[in-house]
């Protein structure tokens, strides 16, 4: 209290001051239509970009909820894609929905941990075997393919992406070109390499290289990225192409395992005409 009192003590003059400030304020407010319209329109600047920065600020806490809500609701869209579905039907004549039955299935993930900078770069996401994710199913992003599940735990997962120096992939020049394989040699998260298409194949930079229906990991026609430069090998008979990918590494969030429902079933075929030979 002694405190407080000597603090009023030499502070009286300011302290004065500034209440006989705010009192010539008030007054003038009160009595001077146009300073109260004023200071009524200030106040209303004032109060609309306080609650603006709050407003901001809110959506910014609740961001990434609202990324997982479109990133749950993509994948149910996904799921309803023509290309999750493949064909029971024995005659291609008529086409009926209901003779399609579903072939992949998406499940979303949100990553956790993510490197780009080494020679075997690694993923983590947030999904693992209690929500259906096993090795060896592909994933990819809003843009584009992501990588291969390499481990998983009860609830996460490791994922081996493009970025990686044992990932390859089967892809076509266009939706319906020839077929090479996709590989990355390390020197750039933007950029992977396409060998196997070859010199008499007509391409362009610019051409759009997708996944072919070779792969049981991924559906076909997932974009994989863009022609950027290509040149002939001199060594053999097939391009030297670099492909820009479409997927963004540096930035990725939210993913798709996708769940090849007949993966099983056709791998067990395989290896039953294997063993055969």
């Amino acid at each position: 209290m002694r405190n407080i009192f000597s603090l009023l003590v030499r502070y009286h003059a300011f302290i004065l001051f500034i209440l006989l400030e705010v009192s010539s304020i008030v007054l003038i407010v009160n009595n001077k239509s146009y300073h109260r319209a004023a200071f009524i329109n200030s106040s209303n600047v004032i109060s609309a970009k306080v609650f603006t920065v709050y407003n901001n600020f809110i959506e910014y806490i609740h961001l990434s909820q609202e990324n997982k809500r479109l990133a749950d609701e993509n994948a149910v869209l996904r799921n309803q894609l023509k290309n999750s579905f493949y064909d029971a039907s024995f005659q291609q004549i008529t086409v009926n929905d209901s003779v399609y039955k579903q072939l992949y299935k998406y499940i979303p993930a949100k990553v956790v941990n993510i490197s780009i900078n080494k020679l075997n770069n690694y993923i983590t996401i947030d999904k693992g075997k209690n929500q259906g994710v096993d090795v060896k199913m592909g994933v990819i992003g809003p843009n584009g393919i992501v990588g291969i599940v390499k481990d998983v735990s009860d609830n996460y997962a490791s994922v081996i992406p493009v970025l990686h120096n044992d990932f390859k992939v089967s892809a076509r020049v266009g939706a319906g070109g020839n077929l090479g394989s996709l590989s990355w040699d390390g020197s750039s998260p933007e950029f992977a390499q396409l060998d196997g298409i070859p010199k008499q194949i007509k391409i362009a930079v610019g051409d759009k290289i997708y996944t072919g229906s070779e792969t049981k990991k991924f559906p076909e026609n997932i974009l994989v990225g863009i022609i950027t430069s290509f040149t002939p090998n001199t060594n053999d008979n097939f391009y030297d192409i670099e492909v820009h990918l479409s997927t963004d590494f540096r930035s990725i969030s939210y993913v798709y395992v996708v769940n090849n429902l007949m993966k099983n079933e056709l791998e067990n075929l395989e290896q039953h005409s294997q063993n055969d030979n």
